[in-house]
């Protein structure tokens, strides 16, 4: 078990994972303005799983490219945003030993930092392990969502038609895309942290009861900060509003049922109405 040097020791290690479309922006932007934790300015530092990429590789392009879009719209726009988090990200590439000192250089008072990535849950159980090894106290937030609206609403984001009717079209071609299903495997995810953390290290929780104080309440608890108010009029990254029909609902739903089972499974029975209800029309 590794130990922190310096202002990181005894403090807390958060890693935020999740499922594409699943609250984990709205997630970060509420830890982020909780004053007893301190969140990587960078969200999605996409710095687990890369520890061997060279500055030319993904990653470490990706925050180039941010980089040099960041300057072109602060050039138009004549206002100047800080550069300093997004360059530390690209020096860093896959060096754990810059990686940590990113945060020493921003933690003051809290006990609890870390970061948001929901590409994370695809990470295999080796490198859960490894990161459960580097940091003297980790804790990991998982959050999931009802697997046909996590789906359409990853359609909704990431399709670019302009109607119901082009959108329903896709259907079928974007189930048989990897990336669609990956990035909902809970099935895999869940085996992989639930083989690697303990109990305690584990927060796993439903997009549909994320928007409540009851929610982060226990949140904070978990964490061990104090409570702290959840802004539940904002939402962020809202995927265009289209309605799914019934029937392919229940075409989504039978596709992705093995991460209902899984779930369902995993609590014992205890998941959303909605996900019951889909499980229900399966049967």
């Amino acid at each position: 078990m590794a130990l922190e040097p310096g202002i990181l020791k005894g403090r807390t290690y958060l890693l935020g994972i999740g499922a594409q479309k699943a609250g984990t922006t709205w997630l970060y932007e509420y830890l982020d303005a909780h004053p007893n934790i301190a969140m990587s300015p960078v969200k999605e530092m996409h710095f687990w799983g890369y520890r061997g990429c060279g500055p030319w590789e993904w990653p470490v392009t990706h925050f180039r490219k941010r980089l040099r879009a960041r300057r072109e719209a602060d050039a138009k726009s004549g206002v100047e945003r800080p550069y300093g988090p997004l360059r530390e990200r690209i020096h860093m590439q896959g060096d754990v030993k810059l990686y940590r000192r990113f945060f020493r250089r921003r933690v003051t008072h809290e006990p609890v930092f870390g970061e948001i990535t929901p590409a994370y849950a695809h990470l295999p159980a080796e490198e859960f392990a490894f990161i459960n090894g580097h940091f003297a106290r980790v804790k990991v937030v998982f959050l999931m969502r009802n697997p046909a609206d996590r789906f359409w609403s990853q359609m909704r984001f990431s399709e670019n038609v302009e109607t119901l009717e082009a959108l329903e079209d896709r259907v079928d071609r974007c189930l048989a895309q990897t990336k669609y299903y990956e990035r909902g495997d809970y099935a895999r995810t869940l085996a992989h942290i639930t083989g690697v953390f303990r109990r305690d290290q584990l927060f796993i929780e439903f997009y549909e009861n994320l928007f409540s104080q009851t929610t982060l309440d226990r949140l904070c608890a978990f964490l061990a900060v104090p409570p702290h108010p959840g802004d539940f009029a904002r939402r962020a990254n809202v995927s265009v509003k289209m309605p799914l029909s019934p029937i392919l609902r229940t075409r989504i739903a039978r596709a992705l049922r093995d991460q209902y089972i899984a779930a369902d499974d995993a609590f014992d029975g205890s998941i959303p109405a909605n996900w019951q209800a889909d499980l229900a029309g399966l049967s």
